[in-house]
């Protein structure tokens, strides 16, 4: 099991494709840090764009299309994995998506 997965879903919630890897490239992470400290400051749409943004860079070969047909759930849970992983490098930063 990769350290992050993603999986997109068809109509009848088929598996159409996974992705996963166990790399963040550092300069994803640091731009990840930088985000993480205005999150709070940013409407509700522009942080979904942000989250959209980073499950992107963390996984190259998803599309727009592709996340689309991700669960919400899981395009989350992505996300704050990697601003967990920020936080316990930069000594436990919370944000407005949860992360701790």
């Amino acid at each position: 099991m990769a350290q992050f997965e993603l999986t997109t879903y068809g109509a009848d919630d088929e598996v159409l494709k996974h992705f996963e890897t166990d790399k963040v490239r550092w300069g994803i992470f640091m731009q990840a840090l930088e985000v993480a400290d205005s999150l709070e400051e940013k409407s509700a749409s522009e942080q979904f764009a942000l989250i959209n943004t980073f499950v992107k860079k963390i996984f190259p070969d998803l599309t727009d299309a592709d996340l689309e047909n991700a669960d919400v759930d899981d395009v989350m849970n992505t996300f704050k994995q990697l601003l967990a992983k920020a936080g316990a490098i930069g000594g436990g930063r919370k944000n407005a998506v949860g992360a701790e």
